[in-house]
């Protein structure tokens, strides 16, 4: 969906682990809010989805006030002012009156994650906080996984099977999750040979792996039959692996 990391495929494979370091709290706080952003967006899709499924209202709730407190934990203005306007459209209901799907709540959500992560990515960057490069990888591909889902969950939202939002979002806020699935997978792969000495990263990774496997043809092949609740949950699997395996790296 939105923001595109400039990975060099090639590169990967020349990748061996470093010496481990632990993560800075300020940096750990910043790449939190930026997963879940993503993540918020997936249970807002996956509310409408499943039409009004309380318990994904829940999820999202839940995300919305632990965001919040690490917002309040970094102290960064622009920050702050981005995830206000995201929190509010995360609080628009997607249905009207007549119990019909509102698209432009959809994709206004879309739309204003955007803002949040330039912010969150700056942060970072003007910080000069201290990084893994090696166990960075493995959280881009957290923020991938995320991105992806949330990509195939609007689309699953869509009444007309994706042909709306093929239409009517714009090139700079909407990302192809067949094509994402693609670099998703080579990533995957040149990880696990890069961690291959290091068992408990490396057990995390595969674990990663097998769940992806799994949804790996349903993503790249959405248009034959969309399955968001069974891309969601092994999402989750998937995210909760990752998180592990950069843990365990640091």
């Amino acid at each position: 969906m939105i923001l595109r990391f400039a990975l060099m495929l090639g590169m990967l494979c020349l990748w061996t682990p470093a010496a481990q370091a632990s993560v800075d709290p300020q940096q750990q706080n910043l790449q939190s809010i930026e997963t879940d952003a993503y993540k918020m967006a997936t249970r807002y899709f996956m509310y409408t989805v499943t039409e009004r499924n309380p318990d994904q209202m829940d999820l999202l709730n839940n995300l919305i006030v632990q965001t919040q407190a690490l917002i309040d934990q970094v102290h960064d203005n622009k920050v702050a002012a981005a995830w206000e306007v995201y929190r509010k459209s995360l609080l628009n209901n997607p249905y009207d009156k007549q119990n019909m799907v509102v698209q432009s709540t959809l994709f206004n959500v879309q739309h204003q994650i955007k803002p949040l992560i330039d912010a969150v990515q700056n942060a970072i960057a003007s910080a000069h906080l201290p990084n893994n490069n090696n166990s960075n990888l493995i959280y881009q591909q957290t923020v991938l996984i995320e991105r992806m889902t949330a990509e195939y969950l609007l689309r699953a939202s869509d009444p007309m099977g994706g042909s709306i939002v093929a239409t009517t979002t714009s090139d700079a806020d909407s990302e192809d999750p067949q094509q994402m699935a693609v670099e998703f997978s080579k990533n995957m792969d040149s990880l696990l040979h890069a961690y291959m000495s290091q068992k408990k990263v490396y057990a995390h990774l595969w674990n990663a792996y097998r769940y992806w496997n799994f949804i790996k043809v349903r993503m790249i092949d959405f248009n034959s039959k969309s399955v968001p609740y069974i891309v969601s949950t092994f999402n989750d699997n998937i995210s909760s692996q990752l998180n592990s395996a950069y843990d365990a790296a640091n």
